[in-house]
C-alpha cells in the first residue's frame, strides 16, 4: 500500500503537548497561537515561521541556508511568505533544474550518502538516546542487501577508515554540512548552500534511497531523494518521519516504503512522477506559494 508522509494521528496526539492541540500543529493554529501572544510551543518550540528570517534558528542550519537561496531566488519579500511556505523546507529551483539534467539511468537499487560516524561515536562514548541509535538499521539494511552495483558514502569517517564491501565508497573529502565554518575559507552559510552534485547523482541513478533521520527524527534526504527521482525508504515514522515542527513537510502526501511494513519494494516511475509533482509544487517556489488543498491558512 502507498505510505503517505501525513502524520499519523495517533501519533499526532501522542506528541501533541498538554498545552497545544493537534489543530494547533497547523498553520492556521500557529498563527492564532502568535496572535494570542504564543510565539512558539514552550515544550517542542513549534514557531509560526520556521524557516526565512523570522525563524528561530533552532534547526537545520542546512535546511535554513537552503531555504534563503530558494527565497532569494524567487524574489518574494519574506513578510508576504505564508504561514505555510515559510514552514515547509524549500529548495531553488535552479536546483531542481540541475538534478533533472542528470542521467537518469538506474544503477542501483539502494543507496545512502551522508553521515553516520557521528551517531557511532556517541553510542561507543555510552550514549544510547534512541534517537542517536536509529540510525544504525542503515548499516545493517546495506550488509544484508546491498549487492556490489548499490551504493553507501559515509561523509563523516575517521582517517584509517577500512570499506566494508566493494558497495562501500565512504571517503575523506565527501561534502558535510556538519563541517563547522565550511571550507576553502567560505562562511558557514555559503558552505550550507553548496549543490553537492554528486550527492544528487547517486540518487538520481538509485531506485531506493535509505532515508533515516538524523540528531532529530527527520531528514532533507527524504525529499531530496523525491527531487531526485528516487522512492525513500524509512524504518520506522518515529525516529525517521516525525520530528512535530515540521508539520508543513508532513502535509504533503509524499509515496514512500515503510522497510517494517512487509510491502515488497517494487520501483514505480507513477509514485515518482507523483511524488515529483508534489515536490515542485509545494517545495519550491517556482509555481507560486502554494499550500496542499487540505491546509488552512
Amino acid at each position: 500500500m502507498p505510505r503517505s508522509s501525513a502524520l499519523p494521528a495517533l501519533l499526532a496526539a501522542a506528541l501533541a503537548p498538554s498545552s497545544i492541540s493537534a489543530f494547533q500543529l497547523t498553520a492556521k493554529g500557529l498563527a492564532g497561537f502568535a496572535e494570542g501572544g504564543g510565539h512558539h510551543d514552550a515544550r517542542w518550540g513549534v514557531p509560526r515561521c520556521l524557516w526565512g528570517p523570522e525563524s528561530t534558528g533552532r534547526h537545520s542550519k542546512r535546511c535554513q541556508a537552503v531555504y534563503n537561496l530558494a527565497l532569494q531566488e524567487s524574489g518574494l519579500p519574506a513578510e508576504n511568505v505564508s504561514s505555510y511556505g515559510c514552514n515547509v523546507p524549500k529548495v531553488p529551483y535552479t536546483w531542481v533544474e540541475q538534478i533533472q539534467a542528470m542521467d537518469h539511468t538506474k544503477k542501483h537499487t539502494f543507496n545512502f550518502v551522508g553521515g553516520h560516524q557521528w551517531s557511532l561515536d556517541l553510542q561507543d562514548g555510552g550514549l544510547h538516546w534512541p534517537q542517536f541509535d536509529a540510525r544504525n538499521w542503515v548499516l545493517d539494511f546495506a550488509k544484508a542487501n546491498f549487492s556490489d552495483d548499490d551504493y553507501m558514502k559515509l561523509t563523516d569517517i575517521d582517517a584509517g577508515y577500512t570499506p566494508m564491501a566493494a558497495w562501500d565508497h565512504s571517503s575523506l573529502d565527501s561534502f558535510d554540512s556538519r563541517l563547522a565554518h565550511g571550507t576553502d575559507g567560505k562562511e558557514d552559510e555559503e558552505y550550507e548552500q553548496t549543490f553537492d552534485r554528486s550527492y544528487f547523482e547517486v540518487m538520481a541513478a538509485s531506485n531506493f534511497t535509505l532515508c533515516p533521520g538524523g540528531d532529530m527524527p527527520w531528514s532533507m534526504r527524504f525529499y531530496e531523494a523525491i527531487a531526485a527521482g528516487s522512492i525513500p525508504i524509512i524504518a520506522k515514522p518515529m525516529f525517521d518521519l516525525s520530528a512535530p515542527h515540521l508539520w508543513a513537510l508532513w502535509d504533503i502526501p509524499y509515496k514512500y516504503y515503510l522497510l517494517d511494513s512487509g510491502d515488497e519494494l517494487v520501483y514505480r516511475q507513477d509514485w515518482v512522477d507523483y511524488n515529483y509533482d508534489l515536490f515542485v509544487k509545494y517545495q519550491t517556489f517556482h509555481l507560486g506559494d502554494l499550500a496542499p488543498p487540505d491546509v488552512q491558512q
